[in-house]
């Protein structure tokens, strides 16, 4: 009776450990719930049809489906784009066009060399079922009166530009913010013109590195006199786009970098909130991610930009999905030496990160994207 009771408890003993070790096992290999109380209305009250429409397909698809994205080289291209095509036979479902060069348009400087009012390659992208995204490495001139740049500072080749000149009207620096800002306004009115959304993110990594290390700072003039000046900034940008100009055919994200959330402009003026990140490894991007849908649970979270010094070891995309990161999209930066003719170099992703990315089935491609928008 006892030697029956002993072996009892033994097996007994032997059940709850295995169970432990299976409870252990799978809560490892669990992928967090997603939120999904998102705010599914843009903030701007009288988009347009068109930008209801994609937006309300990036409700849809979120959490469920990752969309695929490149950016220009620099301003009016898809050569990114045409890259993938290449390796893939897919292209991206998005495009992001930067208006980094507006000085040198020849719609307003006749010396200039490129024009940033002829979008034929934007049209043709939209009209292909691709998506249209823009964004603007704002820059200005240096403090050496010739060259162009955004980093702030005293430097020659950086600038003095003052953020907060919106406080004074008559300044130069408020006259030259204006012209900037309402010849973007030209070009994105001609994309409203055509029935092109614009998924557009301004102003992006204003903080910086201020929070991850002592002595940083920010990296762009927008965001040298801090979170109050640059959160003033875009409310203006904002009202001087939407309410002057009446662009509504934007979709408004905002780039935290972290630990940001003081320079926040407010839901009432943010659509999406993006992150930028070049991390080797998946994990930094899911504990990013989960941080992100915790601070801003009403808004629908995406990697703006990605990419990796070190292609090896960058993650494939399959793993990065895996683990639980459910960015809406990704837009993985262009590699100028790979574009340039040296195709033995790839310092960001290339073939075997967008085969593997576009492998999963849970990646969305331009052709799934025009299917979604009807054409």
């Amino acid at each position: 009776m006892v030697k029956k009771s002993i072996f009892a408890v033994a097996i007994l003993l032997l059940m709850v450990i295995l169970s432990c070790s299976s409870s252990s096992d799978s809560a490892a290999e669990e992928v967090p719930t997603p939120v999904t109380n998102w705010q599914q209305s843009l903030c701007n009250s009288n988009a347009t049809a068109e930008t209801r429409q994609v937006f309300q397909i990036l409700c849809n698809l979120y959490t469920k489906k990752s969309i695929a994205g490149t950016v220009a080289n620099v301003d009016w291209n898809i050569r990114e784009a045409e890259n993938v095509y290449q390796w893939t036979g897919r292209y991206p479902a998005i495009n992001v066009f930067d208006f980094i060069n507006i000085h040198a348009s020849k719609d307003v400087n006749p010396s200039g060399w490129l024009d940033y009012s002829d979008d034929t390659v934007v049209r043709q992208w939209w009209q292909h079922g691709g998506l249209v995204g823009c964004m603007w490495h704002w820059q200005t001139l240096a403090n050496n009166g010739s060259n162009y740049t955004c980093s702030p500072g005293t430097n020659p080749g950086e600038t003095s530009f003052d953020p907060a000149c919106i406080d004074n009207p008559t300044s130069a620096d408020y006259k030259r913010l204006i012209k900037d800002i309402d010849q973007v306004a030209g070009y994105l009115k001609k994309m409203q013109q055509a029935g092109i959304p614009v998924i557009w993110r301004p102003l992006h990594e204003a903080s910086g590195n201020t929070y991850e290390f002592n002595g940083g700072k920010a990296w762009f003039w927008w965001g040298a006199k801090g979170a109050e000046v640059y959160k003033k900034l875009w409310r203006f940008l904002y009202d001087r786009l939407v309410n002057h100009h009446g662009l509504n055919n934007l979709i408004w994200v905002w780039n935290s970098q972290m630990g940001d959330k003081s320079w926040y402009p407010g839901d009432d003026v943010v659509d999406i909130v993006g992150r930028d990140s070049y991390y080797a490894l998946q994990y930094p991007l899911m504990k990013e991610y989960k941080q992100l849908q915790a601070e801003y649970p009403n808004k629908i979270i995406t990697l703006a930009e990605c990419g990796n010094g070190d292609e090896v070891n960058m993650s494939l995309w399959s793993k990065i999905w895996q683990q639980g990161s459910r960015w809406s999209w990704f837009m993985t930066w262009y590699d100028a030496a790979y574009n340039e003719g040296n195709t033995d170099e790839h310092q960001f992703a290339g073939p075997n990160w967008w085969n593997d990315a576009f492998a999963t089935g849970l990646v969305v491609d331009r052709n799934e994207m025009r299917a979604l928008l009807g054409k």
